[in-house]
């Protein structure tokens, strides 16, 4: 028969993770390891203890369009609108966040000079050069 992982053992028998380890623990369910952590399980042995066992296939299901979201109603058209605002509103938070992060220089007013004036402060010790020629 064939090997199922635990992820499969749970859809196969309806049972949790905690009770399949819990029976695995216990001895009533046995398993085969596969590489270091994984196990695996037969079909004989999940039908043995848990009898018979669910189907694996997967019943596709019928897909509906949702009635009032089609193309063209006056929802998807207010839905576009409040999309665009919003929209525009992030542009022009991302254009103050990049104005504010620019930070320009200050400037000083046109009465004062440019020109810096002169410190007569002694140049600290640690700012002096070590070896003067």
């Amino acid at each position: 028969m064939a090997w199922h992982t635990i992820q499969e053992t749970q859809t196969l028998t309806g049972k949790s993770r905690r009770t399949l380890y819990r029976d695995m623990a216990a001895g009533r369910l046995s398993w085969a390891p596969e590489g270091n952590s994984a196990r695996r399980l037969e079909t004989s042995e999940l039908i043995r203890v848990y009898g018979e066992l669910k189907s694996l296939a997967q019943v596709e299901t019928e897909k509906t369009a949702h009635d009032g979201t089609a193309l063209g109603t006056q929802d998807t058209a207010l839905i576009l609108a409040e999309l665009k605002a919003l929209r525009e509103e992030v542009a022009e938070l991302r254009q103050a966040m990049r104005l504010i992060e620019h930070k320009p220089e200050t400037t000083l007013p046109d009465t004062a000079e440019s020109v810096p004036m002169p410190t007569n402060k002694p140049t600290p010790w640690w700012r002096r050069p070590l070896f003067t020629r």
